[in-house]
């Protein structure tokens, strides 16, 4: 089901191979067509969890880079520290009475969608030729 104020659709083309990335990445898709949707106490707690999300996601990504000697792990993390501190700056602005309308239509979607055809598919690509092993291998799973 198409959310009536849906701002990114799901699909095949978002894929990139590894089975926990695109489960995140198919979960924080409905969370932000929810929370373009939403307002209000609804869209702060919306963003409070998508918060927590980011940062499970972003943990376990890293995980998979450092395991493999991804190249690019230093730009990558960057910008994911980036992207948290600036959800962190929405959601203190939430709190604060703000609908912050603009950024969960139009800067996170286009965000998202950005980092997942660049640093994302990157990165999926070069785990999956550097010995990572797509079908359910989870860094944090793995590492337990």
């Amino acid at each position: 089901m198409i959310l009536p104020h849906s701002v990114i659709r799901w699909g095949s083309s978002l894929l990139v191979g590894i089975p926990f990335v695109d489960h995140d990445h198919h979960e924080a898709v409905e969370m932000i067509n929810r929370m373009a949707g939403a307002d209000g106490a609804e869209r702060l707690s919306l963003m409070r969890a998508f918060l927590g999300h980011c940062e499970e996601h972003f943990a376990r990504e890293e995980e998979m880079m450092t395991r493999t000697g991804f190249f690019a792990l230093d730009p990558h993390r960057q910008e994911h520290q980036r992207v948290l501190a600036e959800a962190q700056r929405v959601l203190t602005r939430l709190e604060m009475g703000s609908d912050e309308t603009e950024y969960f239509r139009e800067v996170l979607p286009q965000w998202f969608l950005e980092h997942r055809a660049t640093m994302d598919y990157v990165t999926a690509d070069f785990a999956l030729e550097h010995g990572w092993h797509g079908e359910d291998q989870d860094p944090v799973k793995a590492a337990q």
